[in-house]
């Protein structure tokens, strides 16, 4: 093995795996033709580049001709491995034989995992309930297949998720986002609500967010019309209201005059030297807050 050949199928695993996260398809059936001219399989370019992984798991591929791409690959080059197997010398196979355990079990890792991404998915003990093909080529919109590829992936990052509750999820709030924001057209505003709703619910840090959508507590009409506040997670909705509260205290009126008094006490420093002003914060039938700061330590605090 060249290490040209080596370094050319690294750098085309590398590329595929990029495509891949990224759903490119062009991308991907590129550089399963390229990988079909330029691999010349043998059980330590397969180890070295891991190319058999990156390959065995577009088997899967909701796109037809990238599945039928990724077997054709994978279902060649373990025939070849096998064949060469098979021709190689005795004295050879008699030393590798003699060799440690270690060496042997190094030598032969390559061609199973090959052979287990080669085998059918329904053959694995390990198989992912995610592994079920998902037509996103249901809408008759190219625009409108892509939105919901896009929501759908967003929505699976809830790992528990079954692909077809996550699925008719992404429908429906492709269906709301489609009739209510874009008014049953493609337009800026319904694709740009679709990003918007695609960063949101993939985030990691907001997983309230995916299960309430999942479970069916949010309904997608509602969903689409949120603000971004409302989609934000716990954590930060608690970080913009701690700023909120910051900016409503130092964002005193012009009649808002402060004053100096020992009518109260901090809570931090247990001092009475304190200054206060009062603000009509609410409806002008509810008293006013009074928002306090402590002249010793300047912690703030505010009551109504």
């Amino acid at each position: 093995m060249s290490s040209s050949s080596l370094e050319r199928t690294r750098e085309l695993s590398k590329q595929l795996s990029k495509s891949t996260a990224d759903s490119n398809v062009e991308d991907i059936l590129s550089l399963l033709r390229q990988l079909k001219e330029v691999v010349v399989p043998s059980e330590e370019l397969i180890r070295a580049t891991k190319i058999g992984v990156a390959v065995g798991k577009l088997r899967t591929h909701s796109h037809a001709r990238i599945s039928e791409l990724a077997k054709e690959l994978v279902k060649s080059w373990k025939s070849q491995i096998e064949k060469q197997r098979r021709e190689s010398p005795a004295s050879e196979k008699s030393k590798k034989d003699a060799a440690s355990s270690a060496d042997t079990k190094s030598s032969s890792s390559s061609s199973s995992s090959l052979s287990s991404s080669a085998a059918p998915a329904s053959n694995s003990s390990s198989t992912n309930s995610k592994n079920v093909d998902i037509n996103f080529e249901v809408l008759n919109d190219r625009v409108r297949n892509a939105c919901l590829k896009l929501l759908y992936n967003s929505l699976e990052v809830q790992d528990h998720a079954e692909p077809q509750t996550v699925f008719a999820s992404a429908m429906k709030i492709e269906e709301a986002a489609y009739t209510k924001i874009g008014a049953s057209t493609t337009n800026n505003d319904y694709r740009g609500k679709v990003r918007s709703l695609s960063l949101n619910l993939k985030d990691k840090n907001n997983p309230e967010l995916r299960q309430k959508v999942l479970e069916g507590h949010i309904d997608p009409g509602m969903l689409v019309v949120m603000r971004s506040e409302e989609l934000a997670s716990k954590s930060l909705k608690e970080q913009q209201e701690s700023i909120r509260q910051q900016n409503l205290h130092n964002a005193k009126g012009a009649e808002a005059q402060e004053a100096e008094t020992d009518a109260f006490q901090c809570g931090k420093c247990k001092q009475r030297k304190t200054r206060y002003y009062q603000m009509q914060t609410r409806s002008a039938d509810e008293p006013m807050t009074t928002f306090v700061t402590c002249v010793n330590c300047n912690h703030k605090w505010k009551f109504s």
